[in-house]
């Protein structure tokens, strides 16, 4: 039931698959009447009479590529040649690596997109990794690099603070009990706060809020709202899983 995205050779006009074109095909682009269109495009390539067919031509996404050095500075300006060019169309930014860790992948990757995104330009993001990760970390990565620039929201997200000497419990810890009960709910911000000095204003822009209150205690939190108070460390995350179902956000 997943879309597919097909090499033009290779395209047979399925209803669930769409043509891939690359720059020397655009002329059975342009023929082509499929109702969805990708064309791999690079900035050199990028000249007058292709913007041109771009804006003539509503079906066409753009999947932007690069091999520059500076790959992200070359993508920039081929979004500005396209707002000099009055040209809106629908960009997937593509990069491409070679990582065999995660935490390279997630760095590189959120450095290169987050650039672009941040800024306005780009609507869908393409990793293709010639390394040993599983599609499931860079799905993973593609993922959190959306949600964090704001672009799709998938998943939960949690907010801390880095712990200092105000916070009374163990924090490292809570938080993993916090996730392990709460992150399939997408969507949701939590907040988990080690003080009550700055944890109310630094998670103030959470749906719900953790935040310790005194040595073994933990106050509660819907948005800026406190709801309970002093309530035992061991007895806390069960009660914030009652809070959020009490207020409708939760989910099996």
């Amino acid at each position: 039931t997943l879309p597919l995205i097909v090499d033009f050779p290779a395209w047979n006009m399925g209803k669930n698959a769409y043509p891939l074109f690359r720059f020397s095909e655009i002329r059975e682009l342009e023929s082509c009447e499929s109702s969805l269109k990708f064309l791999s495009l690079s900035y050199a390539e990028c000249s007058e009479e292709i913007l041109n067919i771009l804006k003539k031509d509503p079906a066409v996404v753009v999947i932007l590529e690069t091999s520059h050095q500076n790959g992200t500075g070359e993508q920039r300006a081929f979004f500005h040649q396209l707002l000099i060019n009055h040209c809106d169309i629908p960009v997937i930014i593509r990069r491409n690596y070679t990582e065999n860790e995660t935490e390279d992948l997630q760095i590189k990757a959120a450095t290169d997109f987050g650039t672009l995104f941040l800024d306005g330009f780009g609507d869908g993001i393409m990793i293709t990794n010639a390394g040993s990760l599983s599609i499931e970390s860079i799905n993973s990565c593609m993922f959190g690099i959306l949600q964090a620039s704001r672009l799709r929201i998938s998943k939960t997200e949690y907010i801390s603070c880095p712990s200092c000497g105000r916070t009374l419990f163990d924090l490292k810890t809570t938080i993993a009990r916090v996730k392990k009960a709460t992150s399939h709910l997408k969507g949701l911000k939590i907040g988990i706060m080690g003080c009550i000095v700055n944890g109310p204003g630094e998670m103030a822009d959470a749906d719900y809020g953790y935040v310790g209150s005194g040595r073994g205690k933990v106050d509660l939190y819907k948005g800026k709202q406190q709801i309970e108070k002093n309530i035992p460390e061991e007895e806390a995350v069960e009660r914030l899983i009652q809070l959020i179902k009490k207020h409708g956000d939760w989910t099996e």
